[in-house]
């Protein structure tokens, strides 16, 4: 995972020089709108056995969510978004996690329309285990991408999120154990702005 983020910020900081000017300059004040879809690949969570902790691995799985966005300033925009990932555990059963987060962008200025931004917040995860009761958690996010602009009012976004998280204490009628709502998610969607 850590390889995955550090390569993506390479290719952020090549990007840079050709990001555009389209939108970066207009952002104070402006309202946005994003919808995105995409996969998540989860951590792996474990459970308590007779035997010791065994280890819950956990199937890459689809994430989608909603979020709005508001231009502080030229370069900095606050985000909040509700997000929902689902996916198999092999123990636990299927997993349904819902973010709700909070956060900060710093947008770079460039030449064209394409603009790179990075991003980081705190984030609230409702957990929701198929055979299994579990609680919810509370982390923190990073995320680095693009917003590719089409006109003044929309935007493609391509985006690279890493959530952490504490692990959710875990009971059920056959054991108990810590489940790991972290992951790493990559989703493509559209931002649209009002003004």
């Amino acid at each position: 995972m850590r390889k995955m983020l550090l390569l993506f910020a390479g290719a952020l900081l090549l990007a840079a020089p050709l990001a555009g000017e389209a939108s970066a300059e207009e952002l104070r004040g402006r309202i946005a709108v994003s919808g995105k879809i995409g996969i998540t690949n989860p951590a792996d969570s474990e459970m308590n056995s007779p035997y010791g902790k065994m280890v819950v691995s956990s199937d890459a799985g689809l994430t989608g969510g909603v979020g709005l966005m508001f231009g502080v300033d030229d370069n900095v925009a606050v985000e909040m978004e509700v997000s929902r990932s689902s996916y198999d555990t092999s123990d636990f059963g299927d997993a349904d996690v819902t973010d709700v987060s909070i956060g900060a962008q710093y947008r770079f200025q460039g030449q064209q329309h394409v603009v790179p931004y990075v991003g980081a917040g705190l984030d609230v995860l409702i957990n929701d285990l198929d055979r299994k009761y579990t609680n919810t958690t509370v982390g923190a996010h990073v995320s680095g991408g693009l917003d590719c602009f089409v006109n003044r009012q929309v935007a493609l976004n391509l985006e690279l999120k890493g959530i952490e998280s504490f692990k959710a204490d875990v009971d059920g009628p056959n054991g108990s154990g810590k489940f790991d709502p972290s992951a790493l998610s990559f989703t493509v969607g559209a931002r649209f702005f009002f003004n």
